[in-house]
């Protein structure tokens, strides 16, 4: 039984591409959707730009798989995953030794992020992870994608409430946890535990976790 967990952000904190993405560029690609690839990235463009809460823009991503069968997304992350492994820049060098070594300790890793289980599935696996708390798709009884998701939304403050919601069902105390993240949204899941790390030394959450005397790495 684990007494404590190392929750880990994934986008730019263990892989060096924003996942969400770099997976959505491969599916349009695979399915010779340029168009709507080009479409959709010039509406969220715009969306940033307009001051869009990212609550907003992460739910107007999963609906672009609406009516797409879930095992056909599965399918799609591992053949991303596996294009993308070939990437000798794929992988955070200095969160991966961390990561390694919470599990040479036999503590829990966990990956926390605002991606989907298909994307994320095939590097959990490759990395020894087993635990992922991610954006709740929404399916059918037929296993097709909804289009919508559930709460609560891994991303800003959603975090927080997921890790809090993992510990309490694991019997683990957050101030026994660690969490890594890189970006100003993940500092609600860093409060929450008693070893944030600060991942990217140049970042605007590097400079708040100096701040904070939090380490970074």
């Amino acid at each position: 039984m684990h007494t404590s967990a190392a929750f880990f952000d994934v986008d730019e904190t263990l892989i060096t591409v924003k996942s969400m993405f770099d997976f959505y560029d491969f599916w349009c690609r695979e399915n010779n959707d340029d168009d709507k690839l080009e479409s959709y990235m010039t509406h969220f463009r715009s969306a940033v730009k307009n001051g869009t809460p990212r609550e907003q823009l992460n739910r107007e991503y999963y609906r672009q798989f609406a009516g797409v069968n879930y095992k056909e997304l599965e399918e799609a992350g591992e053949n991303w995953f596996r294009a993308k492994r070939l990437d000798s820049g794929l992988f955070i060098n200095s969160a991966v030794t961390a990561l390694k070594k919470h599990q040479a300790n036999k503590m829990l890793t966990v990956f926390i992020s605002g991606s989907m289980r298909p994307v994320l599935s095939p590097v959990a696996s490759y990395l020894g992870v087993t635990d992922i708390l991610c954006a709740p798709l929404e399916l059918t009884d037929e296993g097709i994608i909804t289009g919508e998701i559930g709460t609560p939304q891994t991303i800003g403050s959603g975090k927080k409430e997921a890790l809090i919601n993992f510990c309490s069902q694991k019997k683990i105390n957050a101030a026994d946890c660690y969490a890594y993240g890189d970006d100003l949204s993940d500092i609600p899941m860093l409060e929450s535990v008693g070893y944030p790390v600060c991942v990217g030394k140049y970042t605007e959450l590097a400079r708040h976790g100096i701040n904070q005397s939090w380490p970074v790495i």
